[in-house]
C-alpha cells in the first residue's frame, strides 16, 4: 500500500536509502500544495474531485537504430500531453485575510466565505483548525442563522407590500403569537420605530409579528430568491446553502421571521443572500474556472425595488446598529445574528463591502459581537480600493 509521496526532484538522491527489501518506487502524479497554509481543507477536497483529470500522457516513439546505436529512422511518434492546469476563483489576498482572522479564534469552530457578488466566484473559503476537523462546514454545515435571517424576512416584508425601511413598525420587548412568547434581547423594547430602526437594532418581536402576518410561502419565497434551499452542484467542493420551509403553522413561521425555528443555512448560504442584496441579483456560486455549477431547485425574483430599500437598512446596521464595530472598515452593509441552541448560542455576520459578499460564523461563539470583530479584521486584512 503507499505509505508516502517523494517529489521527483529527490527520488535519485534518496533512493539508496530507499533500496530495502518490499519497498518499490512508482511513478504517479499527486497534487500537491504550494502553501499547507492555504485553504487546507478545501485543497484538500479539490485535489479529490480532480486528481484523475490532471493527469498528463507521456510521448513515445518507435525507432530504428544501426548497429552503432545510432536512430536510423522514427517509423512512429506519439506526442505527450500535458496535464491540464486546475485554475480556482480563491483570492490570495481575500483568502489569507479572512483566515489570519479566523485562526484567531481559539477554543471555537470558526469560519469566514467570500464570494464576488457580482459574479458568485468564491473568493475564501477560511476555517480555523476546530472547524476544519468536522469537515468543511463553511460551505456544507446547516446551522440556524438567526437574526442574519431578518434580511430574508425585511425582503419577504417589502416584497409583498407589508413594511417598507421607514414604515412604522412596533418593537415590544416581548410579543405573543399563538401560544409562544417571543422576546427581545434582554427584554429591550424601542417602542413604534421605522422599520430600518428595528432592523439595525435587531428587534425579533417585529420580525417575529411581520412573519405572522406573511402567506405560508412568503419566507420560502424570499429565500430561494436570494439564495437559500436550492442544491449547488459546484465543482469540487461540497455544499448546502440552506432550508428554509413553506410554513403554514402560525408559531413555527414566527420563529422562523427571525431565524430560529426551522430556519437552517451555511455560510455560503448566507453569503449568497448578502450578495443578492449587494446586486440585487442571485450569483451562482462557483470555485474552480471553466467548470459550471448545476444548479437544482426554482429560481424566482423579487421586486426590483425590494433590495434597493433592504441596503440602506443593512447599512443602518452598521451606522447605529448591531455592527458599529465595524464601522471604521470602509462603507459596510450588514446584519448580525446571534442563533440560539442547544448549549449556548452561535455567532453571525453577514454582509458585503463592495464586490465582496460575506458571511462569518463561530459555533457557539455567544453574541454576534465576536463574529463582528472576525470580520473586522478580515475586512482590514484587504487593502483599501482592493478588487476581486
Amino acid at each position: 500500500m503507499p505509505i508516502g509521496v517523494i517529489p521527483a526532484g529527490d527520488v535519485e538522491r534518496l533512493r539508496p536509502d530507499l533500496d530495502l527489501p518490499g519497498i518499490v518506487l512508482r511513478d504517479d502524479s499527486v497534487l500537491q500544495k504550494r502553501d499547507p497554509r492555504f485553504a487546507p481543507e478545501l485543497l484538500t477536497r479539490v485535489g479529490a474531485a480532480v486528481g484523475a483529470d490532471v493527469v498528463g500522457t507521456p510521448g513515445w516513439e518507435i525507432s530504428v537504430v544501426n548497429p552503432n546505436g545510432l536512430v536510423a529512422d522514427v517509423v512512429h511518434r506519439s506526442e505527450s500531453v500535458p496535464a491540464p492546469a486546475v485554475s480556482l476563483t480563491l483570492s490570495r489576498t481575500v483568502q489569507d485575510a479572512a483566515q489570519r482572522a479566523v485562526d484567531a479564534v481559539a477554543g471555537r469552530e470558526a469560519m469566514t466565505v467570500a464570494v464576488q457578488a457580482s459574479t458568485g466566484k468564491i473568493l475564501a473559503v477560511a476555517q480555523n483548525a476546530a472547524a476544519d476537523r468536522v469537515g468543511l462546514p463553511a460551505t456544507a454545515g446547516q446551522y440556524p442563522p438567526g437574526s442574519t435571517f431578518k434580511m430574508v424576512t425585511s425582503a419577504a416584508a417589502m416584497n409583498g407590500g407589508l413594511s417598507a425601511p421607514e414604515a412604522i413598525v412596533p418593537c415590544p420587548g416581548e410579543i405573543t403569537i399563538g401560544e409562544r412568547t417571543i422576546p427581545n434581547y434582554d427584554g429591550f423594547a424601542l417602542g413604534p420605530v421605522p422599520l430600518r430602526q428595528a432592523f439595525a437594532q435587531s428587534c425579533n418581536t417585529t420580525f417575529a409579528d411581520l412573519a405572522s402576518r406573511m402567506g405560508p410561502s412568503d419566507l420560502a419565497h424570499a429565500a430561494t430568491a436570494m439564495g437559500l434551499g436550492a442544491h449547488y452542484d459546484i465543482a469540487g467542493v461540497e455544499s448546502a446553502s440552506g432550508s428554509v420551509r413553506i410554513e403554514p403553522d402560525l408559531v413555527r413561521r414566527s420563529e422562523d421571521g427571525f431565524g430560529q425555528g426551522t430556519v437552517l443555512a451555511s455560510p455560503l448560504g448566507m453569503a449568497l443572500v448578502a450578495a443578492t442584496a449587494a446586486t440585487g441579483s442571485l450569483p451562482v456560486p462557483q470555485l474552480i474556472n471553466g467548470r459550471e455549477t448545476k444548479v437544482e431547485g426554482a429560481r424566482v425574483t423579487l421586486d426590483g425595488d425590494v433590495y434597493a430599500r433592504l441596503r440602506t437598512m443593512m447599512r443602518a446596521v452598521v451606522t447605529e446598529g448591531t455592527a458599529t464595530a465595524i464601522a471604521g472598515q470602509g462603507e459596510v452593509f450588514g446584519k448580525t445574528g446571534e442563533a440560539e441552541v442547544n448549549g449556548g448560542s452561535h455567532a453571525w455576520f453577514a454582509g458585503y463591502r463592495g464586490d465582496i459578499a460575506f458571511a462569518t460564523l463561530i459555533v457557539l461563539g455567544g453574541g454576534s459581537e465576536a463574529a463582528v470583530g472576525v470580520t473586522r479584521d478580515f475586512l482590514a486584512g484587504i487593502p483599501p480600493g482592493f478588487s476581486p
